[in-house]
């Protein structure tokens, strides 16, 4: 049987990854004389606006090729037109009539011309499996995994028939949340709970979790409680033995570097430091410290070998049962929480069957639950095996794991049936973990030899997109980084993304350090962006050829909200909530107000907020005594006061009478506050708007009522943001993840100043014994101070092992993002990074030093020509 090869394309940033992709497609479509063979090819992408993109570049290339274009001539097309006739052996009017032909059968099929998502792939499959039921597709988990914690609550509050071992146990944990130090929100746990449940990056271990009964965890617990009340035994009888001997022969008072050894072991499992130092200490028989006398230095070495024995045996319990003891704990701490994923799942499941729907979050593990149980092979052999003979897969870095579990069959299989498969990926711009990316996956396709296929590998090394001094910066720069992976594979990654430089000489690169002094670091960095942009614009430069780049969307909210300030246009990815708008805030309390008119919570507040947006006011006012005097008001003097003092409009507002409202739209009233408080203006009206758009949709859902609405923004505020048109001439503020495939004239990276290793917001799955464990062979623990003390001090190679392999990733995926940030530049790249060599400011630094312009008081640092 001939095999096809596997071509996998790894292609760094600007290398067109689109346009390898098209190619690729046309090639396969051209070289058949089927007019139909674009129902045989898949290509998955990872968005909507990707597949839309390489669907509109292959449709304009088709209809290039076929003359049915009101392109006259395409440079672009022209080459691709001369490498596929070259390629296949065609001559222009052959092209032409098989282009024709292609075009009209796509138009004619378009339903069948299969560009599209993975997520919509896997879920077409998903519904092959329930054609006998309704199932409504769920995109926000989040919002959902919400109600389930409401619902679980409410009948834990009002329900008897709850299990009273359950319920018994979330108390439980509650309690010893709270015995903890910790402040505990009940819902917050739940809802860790149910995503330890839906997310993906959870299914695998958490099959194993789901099988133990109640009955199991007890019993579990039981056994660890022994076993660490066992050891803590030992240890204390073996540091008292130590104490008792130190005390009989004087020494306990003498300056010994051991004294800490029975020390820690009767406190075994409080005890935060390590006895490591002083193990090596004793090993080379170094038994006193410096400042021992001669008396001291005497009486020790007298019990030397006594000491030693005594020692040796301490060591050998510590060392056998430490490393069981530390998971033991660890365990134990999180063993209520395991206890309460059987009810809280079927909450979920309930919930979910009530609603039909499925999430979103759930489709790969679904799909591959069927695999594994060997249901769906036959179907797919059958429908889609048979269906498509060629695959294309783009931005394959963000692959994860269960989604390439779930393709890999079908790969596979068509590459046994002498089919073609292509996959895109750059491993450079894997910063998607959080989301379920697997960067593993492709390493494995990179560098793992498989039985099944053979592979060929082409590195695309040509960046096209920026300027030469842009691509030489970025080069040394990443060069420069590679050599502080100790992984070698993010060695090897980085040490080889050295480009190729395709666009003319030119491009400007500028760094900017903030100095450890700079007591308003927002306040230094927005000056200099402002004055950046200026230069820009004096240059003959749009805004929309502006793009700011942050990593969260806190930072991108300050800078929308100056540059707006200031009277910049600015278009916006990042999620600028509306609840964060002094304006909305202010409209909410009045609704507060409208139900509850004298509650003086909303009454300070509407005073207070008024203020903050009016700063010159009441300077001829006690601001207390303003407050003391309106605040027990009616409800409308008190209005009205505020309008007359605070507000002073010119146009008359002293007829503004809440009571004439109550019969009016929810709408009407918003618009008469926005009115009556002067609330709109040029640099609030995209939250003002976006405002009365969420008012206007939830009467569909909620009706005209006040307090059902509130009850409502309540529940949804967390997810209102601005909604923005594109196409304007406007400064583009978004995040490095939402910039990622995108490209600007010009980029400016504000804050550049993240960890280079960031700690573990997220716990981790270890390996444990089954035997020891009643058959558990793997258990989740959180990610905290403790853990990271016991792993970086005790003897445990495991979990150190484990530790380290998070850090490590830590470093690429902060590494990652600081490369897709830096790359999306084509002419100017300006960055910013405050003084601090555990993060991003380091790995510049460094470059700096290797190319000998680094200068300890220089701030400012340039590569290239601004001009």
């Amino acid at each position: 049987m001939t095999t096809s090869i596997l071509k996998i394309y790894n292609a760094s940033a600007g290398s067109g990854k689109t346009n390898c992709l098209a190619q690729n497609y046309l090639y396969i479509l051209l070289q058949s004389d089927n007019k139909n063979e674009f129902t045989r090819i898949l290509c998955l992408t990872f968005t909507n606006k990707s597949s839309e993109e390489l669907k509109d570049r292959i449709l304009q290339c088709i209809k290039y090729f076929a003359k049915n274009t009101e392109y006259t001539t395409n440079k672009e097309y022209d080459s691709w037109k001369k490498n596929l006739k070259n390629k296949l052996n065609l001559t222009d009017q052959e092209l032409e009539k098989r282009s024709k032909k292609i075009l009209l059968s796509i138009l004619n099929d378009f339903s069948s011309f299969s560009v599209q998502t993975i997520d919509k792939f896997t879920y077409h499959i998903i519904q092959s499996f329930f054609v006998n039921k309704k199932f409504n597709l769920e995109i926000n988990t989040n919002e959902f995994l919400l109600e389930v914690s409401e619902q679980i609550l409410y009948k834990l509050n009002y329900y008897n028939t709850t299990k009273q071992v359950n319920n018994f146990f979330l108390k439980k944990y509650s309690l010893e949340k709270l015995q903890s130090g910790k402040n505990w929100d009940i819902k917050l746990e739940l809802m860790k709970i149910l995503k330890l449940i839906v997310k993906e990056i959870h299914y695998l271990p958490m099959i194993g979790i789901k099988k133990q009964s109640t009955k199991d965890w007890i019993n579990l617990k039981n056994t660890l409680l022994y076993r660490t009340t066992v050891f803590e035994n030992e240890c204390k009888k073996q540091g008292n033995k130590f104490i008792n001997f130190l005390t009989s022969t004087s020494i306990i008072n003498s300056s010994l570097y051991y004294k800490l050894i029975p020390k820690f072991l009767k406190n075994i499992c409080n005890i935060k430091k390590s006895p490591i130092i002083v193990f090596e200490k004793i090993e080379n028989h170094t038994l006193y410290n410096k400042n021992a006398n001669v008396y001291q230095k005497q009486l020790i070495n007298k019990y030397q070998s006594h000491i030693i024995d005594l020692y040796k045996k301490a060591v050998l319990i510590y060392k056998l049962g430490i490393s069981s003891y530390i998971i033991d704990k660890l365990i134990l701490k999180n063993l209520n929480l395991f206890i309460l994923i059987d009810e809280i799942e079927k909450e979920l499941v309930l919930l979910k069957e009530d609603k039909k729907i499925l999430l979103n979050e759930e489709l790969n593990q679904i799909l591959y639950n069927h695999i594994i149980k060997n249901i769906v092979p036959p179907i797919i052999y059958e429908k889609i095996g048979t269906q498509y003979k060629h695959y294309l897969i783009d931005e394959f870095q963000d692959i994860s794991y269960l989604q390439w579990q779930n393709i890999k069959i079908l790969i596979e299989n068509t590459l046994s049936e002498n089919g073609t498969v292509i996959i895109v990926g750059d491993p450079k711009q894997s910063i998607y973990r959080f989301r379920g990316g697997d960067s593993k996956s492709f390493f494995n396709l990179l560098y793992t030899p498989s039985k099944y296929y053979h592979k060929k590998i082409f590195y695309i090394k040509t960046n096209f997109r920026s300027f030469e001094e842009i691509v030489k910066f970025n080069n040394f720069l990443y060069y420069s980084i590679s050599n502080f992976f100790q992984s070698s594979i993010y060695n090897k990654i980085y040490k080889t993304s050295t480009q190729k430089i395709f666009k003319k000489p030119g491009g400007y690169v500028k760094l900017y350090f903030i100095g450890k002094t700079q007591t308003n670091h927002k306040k230094y960095v927005y000056e200099h962006t402002e004055k950046i942009i200026n230069n820009l614009l004096k240059n003959k430069y749009n805004l929309s050829d502006i793009a700011i780049l942050v990593r969260k969307n806190e930072e991108g909210y300050f800078l929308y909200e100056q540059l707006i300030k200031n009277g910049f246009y600015v278009n916006t990815n990042v999620s600028f909530l509306l609840k964060n708008s002094i304006d909305i805030k202010i409209i909410i309390h009045i609704f507060y107000l409208y139900i509850n008119p004298n509650c003086i919570k909303h009454r300070i507040a509407i005073i207070l907020l008024l203020l903050m947006k009016k700063q010159s006011v009441l300077l001829n006012y006690d601001i207390h005594d303003f407050i003391k005097k309106i605040l027990h008001l009616p409800l409308n003097l008190y209005l009205i006061n505020i309008i007359n003092v605070i507000i002073k409009s010119k146009i008359n507002k002293i007829f503004f009478n809440l009571d004439t409202m109550y019969n009016k739209s929810l709408y009407y009233i918003a618009e008469k506050i926005i009115d009556m408080f002067d609330l709109l203006n040029s640099n609030n009206k995209s939250f003002i708007y976006s405002f009365l758009n969420f008012i206007h949709k939830s009467k569909k859902i909620i009706g005209n009522s006040m307090i059902d609405f509130l009850e409502y923004w309540e529940y949804k505020k967390c997810k209102i943001s601005i909604t923005y048109t594109d196409n304007i001439n406007a400064i583009r503020v978004m995040t490095i993840h939402k910039s990622k495939g995108l490209q600007f004239p010009i980029v400016i990276l504000p804050f550049a100043d993240w960890k280079i290793t960031s700690k573990l917001k997220e716990g981790i799955w270890i390996n444990i014994n089954p035997k020891l464990y009643h058959g558990l062979d793997k258990v989740y623990l959180e990610i905290n101070s403790n853990l990271e003390t016991y792993i970086k001090t005790h003897y445990d190679s495991h979990l150190c092992n484990l530790y380290e392999d998070s850090l490590y990733q830590s470093q690429f995926e902060n590494t990652n993002l600081l490369y897709v940030a830096t790359t999306r530049a084509i002419e100017k790249l300006f960055i910013f990074s405050k003084q601090d060599d555990k993060s991003v400011y380091f790995y510049l630094k460094t470059l700096l030093k290797e190319q000998k312009m680094w200068n300890k008081n220089k701030f400012h640092y340039s590569f290239g020509n601004i001009k």
